[in-house]
């Protein structure tokens, strides 16, 4: 249903198909409908642990890391209880039991012994893996007890070839497969990278803060960038290129190890030094992390001004459009790590997060647009000069920390939809002059 629904993290692959079994069904599109209007992007924040890494745990993880552990819907919904409202837990399974069977005709009829043999297959390589883990857990220096289990589980994107998705939950990894493709190999390295990430989430948190730490007082303008993607492009050089090179045998893939471009170059450049990393047996340090930050410079020296890389990290404020509609207008054409939304905009100029987190910001002024625009060039000199124009759409600047911060003027909320394409076409800000178009 999440991919179905066009979530944040789905398969683009998985929704043309369904899209293409089940598109002109009405009932099972007002199951979409009325799973869209469930939010499960709120979550519990741990507020002692550093600001950039974000320890955040959203009840969609809480409820995928249960889901993963049930029997059935009965024992899902058994499990949930208490973790939201009660009648959004009523709405959310009577749209899973309705949507049930549409899965099973469509997926999993079809899918089940092709699962089912893939896990058998990647059951053979249970020893290699663990070895693999004791050596990532000493890598990130993470304080995950190897006494606690992770729970792998598959779910069938029916086809061969095309995108899967795969994400980690608490102690449970989701990992997406292509039913008739024949990778092994590549599945296995895809849950690596996503145990990677647990790893990372769950390092002590006097560890976080001293490699938080480590970026803010490097010098470089690229240290903060460079922090945003530095969980998924470590992750992805030692899941899909360290344990995917064990796993061929010491050939080491050519072929893209991430489909986000940024990503993809950031793991791949990087390696190097993470493989003599990990055969001396040595964890990440403070040397380590000034190289990445290093190498991600050289390797992109035009990122600080290009929207699609600042916006890896961003905060985005409103007035009072929906949390939902911003973050599906806004992932149809960017990609990225960590996304907030926060309303509204009442004395905006005194928020503690925009004034102190190191993230971009998109704020959206869908109301009192001129005196939004005042109050917040009281804090920002950049565009103190800068006259409220009913023409204006975009102001875009480069503040005193060297943070984006991009102004969209939204009169309805149906035109945020080419406020973001604008932006992705544009794709990086004038430095001359803050008024964009």
């Amino acid at each position: 249903m999440e991919t179905a629904a066009k979530k944040h993290s789905t398969s683009s692959n998985y929704r043309n198909y369904i899209e293409s079994k089940l598109s002109d069904n009405q009932d099972f599109q007002k199951l979409i409908n009325d799973f869209k209007t469930l939010d499960f992007n709120e979550g519990i924040v741990i507020e002692d642990y550093p600001k950039g890494r974000n320890y955040r745990k959203s009840y969609l993880t809480l409820l995928v890391t249960q889901s993963l552990k049930s029997k059935d819907l009965n024992d899902f919904n058994e499990r949930i209880t208490g973790l939201l409202p009660v009648n959004e837990q009523i709405k959310m399974m009577n749209v899973l039991k309705d949507a049930q069977p549409y899965f099973r005709k469509y997926v999993w009829n079809d899918s089940e012994l092709k699962i089912k043999k893939q896990i058998a297959e990647l059951k053979k390589f249970k020893d290699l893996s663990s070895e693999m883990f004791i050596k990532f857990n000493k890598f990130y220096q993470s304080s995950w007890d190897r006494e606690i289990p992770f729970y792998v589980t598959l779910y069938p994107i029916p086809g061969k070839t095309g995108s899967t998705m795969s994400t980690p939950h608490g102690n449970a990894l989701c990992i997406g497969t292509l039913t008739d493709a024949d990778d092994i190999e590549g599945t296995l390295s895809v849950t690596m990278h996503e145990m990677c990430h647990i790893l990372y989430a769950e390092q002590n948190i006097d560890v976080q803060k001293i490699q938080e730490k480590y970026f803010a007082e490097n010098p470089s303008k690229y240290s903060q960038l460079a922090y945003s993607y530095f969980n998924e492009a470590v992750a992805t050089a030692l899941g899909n290129g360290y344990a995917g090179k064990i796993l061929n045998k010491g050939v080491l893939d050519k072929s893209e190890w991430y489909n986000n471009p940024i990503i993809n170059l950031f793991a791949k450049a990087i390696y190097p030094m993470t493989e003599k990393y990990l055969n001396s047996n040595k964890s990440m340090d403070e040397n380590y992390i000034d190289e990445a930050i290093r190498i991600f410079g050289d390797t992109f020296p035009d990122s600080i001004y290009e929207y699609n890389q600042n916006f890896n990290t961003v905060n985005i404020y409103t007035d009072d459009i929906d949390g939902n509609y911003i973050f599906d207008n806004f992932f149809e054409y960017f990609n990225a790590n960590n996304v907030g939304v926060s309303s509204p905009l009442k004395n905006i100029s005194q928020s503690s997060k925009l004034l102190e987190d190191s993230s971009s910001f998109i704020i959206i002024l869908d109301k009192n647009q001129k005196e939004y625009l005042d109050e917040l060039k009281t804090v920002f000199p950049e565009i103190e000069n800068t006259n409220y124009n009913r023409n204006i759409q975009n102001i875009s600047f480069l503040d005193s920390k060297g943070r984006m911060m991009v102004l969209l003027f939204i009169n309805k909320k149906e035109d945020l939809k080419q406020a973001m394409e604008k932006l992705s076409k544009h794709q990086k800000i004038d430095q001359r002059n803050p008024v964009q178009y």
